[in-house]
């Protein structure tokens, strides 16, 4: 029997079967429950997760981001329609975006 699979270079930009780029694969193999500005935000009722790279005050890194927030806090922040933007499109298990950052 003679081996057919492909032989996979040994190099740092090959995974798998993409090529990626080594300032990039950063990014592309975290997620972002792994990233700093993914945390919980405390409701009245109850609490969810959510990704406040939004906040201009903690996409600068101007504040640390604490690891839970009330959703009191981050009304007065960004408003109604942001807050609930910043809720509804958390996925703790999506690819990490631009603004990745590793956890503390």
């Amino acid at each position: 029997m003679f081996d057919m699979s492909p032989k996979l270079p040994d190099n740092k930009l090959w995974e798998s079967h993409r090529i990626i780029l080594p300032e990039m694969r950063e990014k592309s193999v975290h997620t972002c429950k792994d990233c700093r500005f993914f945390t919980e935000i405390e409701g009245q009722e109850e609490n969810r997760w959510g990704c406040v790279v939004g906040v201009p005050i903690y996409r600068s890194l101007e504040r640390r981001v604490p690891a839970k927030i009330t959703a009191r806090r981050l009304l007065e922040m960004v408003g109604k329609e942001k807050l609930r933007q910043i809720v509804s499109q958390s996925n703790s298990e999506a690819q990490a975006c631009g603004w990745f950052r590793n956890r503390l």
